[in-house]
């Protein structure tokens, strides 16, 4: 699950790679996937610029527990590109939140190594909460996501908001996905709300009743007037059978602007095979959220559900190429691209082009 990606700064290129290892939900019958994607520069147009070099890099961060309960622990992997050279090196490690997932600043990783593991420590949380944890070294960067659950989490059902960060312009309109899902024998409706709502933002819940037995995916349309002002605000959404509740946060991100992206979905032919991917440039370059969601058929219908990744983390863009990985040489595929506030029309892959 590995990003390339070069910002041209002057006649310096500066490289970096990230990875996100986003588990995705799925729902019904369809299986479950990781997640995984890869992504990469659009072609610059001076191939002398194509160089990557070979030296170590950090590849991937691995989880004991990608899904943790608040006041327990988790392990933290960092592996390598090539073994840790002469003394061996220090990756520098970050988490999205400190006050919900603690981690040592660093982690070393001996000589000859290619790996090496570190505890994080997990708070409480009042509501299901996502944080992501990267790792730095050189021009490199790789990470995961942690989703962590209240411990108080024994309700039959629960609830998640992907993105949990939609960012909307004053004037503008956006749009997030709700999901939730039931446990084993559990057969009743789920009544959804939203709370802490910016006076003036509308969020309307397309249905606003999952309907037994309560797994199912609800569209939150969000409206922004030019009265709000510029900020972020967070906002509950909540689940209910009547007697039993369960929340998760959606983030509202209000900007002046937006990245002015477009979207030619494509397929990118890596190795003999061919992935969902989409060619993305930004009229304005610049620091977005990112996302992206794949469907089984061509109508991007929300119940058809394949796989997520980028959850609204923000990536830097100018002109890139990102792919899914999961899903090889599948044509019978559609596809959502999010960059900050701008999406992407519904991309059918039964008739999309190359990259």
């Amino acid at each position: 699950m590995l990003i390339l990606y070069k910002h041209m700064h002057g006649s310096r290129i500066v490289l970096a790679a990230a990875l996100l290892a986003l588990a995705g939900c799925g729902s019904g019958s369809q299986r479950m996937n990781s997640g995984n994607f890869s992504g990469t520069v659009a072609a610059p147009s001076d191939p002398a610029t194509a160089t990557l070099t070979s030296r170590a890099g950090v590849a991937n961060v691995t989880l004991s527990r990608a899904h943790s309960i608040s006041g327990t622990s988790t392990e933290i992997t960092v592996n390598l590109t090539t073994p840790a050279p002469g003394d061996g090196i220090a990756v520098q490690l970050q988490s999205s939140d400190a006050s919900v997932v603690a981690i040592p600043s660093t982690v070393r990783i001996p000589s000859g190594q290619t790996s090496a593991t570190v505890a994080a420590a997990i708070s409480p949380v009042k509501a299901a909460t996502t944080v992501t944890i990267s790792a730095l070294y050189g021009d490199t960067i790789a990470g995961t996501s942690l989703s962590v659950d209240p411990a108080t989490a024994t309700s039959p059902f629960t609830v998640v908001v992907h993105p949990s960060t939609v960012t909307i312009a004053p004037g503008q309109s956006g749009s997030t996905n709700v999901t939730t899902k039931v446990s084993s024998g559990y057969n009743h409706a789920l009544h959804l709300t939203v709370s802490n709502v910016p006076t003036g933002v509308s969020v309307t819940l397309t249905p606003p009743v999952i309907p037994a037995p309560g797994a199912g995916i609800s569209v939150a349309n969000i409206t922004v007037p030019n009265s709000v002002a510029l900020g972020a605000y967070s906002i509950r959404v909540t689940a209910s059978n009547g007697s039993t509740s369960r929340s998760a946060n959606l983030k509202l991100k209000v900007a002046s602007s937006g990245p002015g992206a477009t979207f030619q979905g494509c397929w990118y032919k890596q190795n003999g095979a061919s992935y969902q991917g989409v060619r993305v440039s930004v009229a304005n370059p610049g620091t977005y959220p990112f996302n992206a969601v794949l469907y089984y058929g061509t109508t991007c219908n929300p119940n058809d559900w394949a796989d997520e990744f980028g959850f609204g983390t923000p990536l830097y863009f100018g002109d890139w190429i990102f792919w899914f990985t999961d899903f090889a040489d599948q044509i019978d595929m559609s596809a959502f691209w999010y960059v900050g506030d701008d999406k992407s029309k519904c991309v059918n892959y039964a008739v999309a082009p190359d990259c």
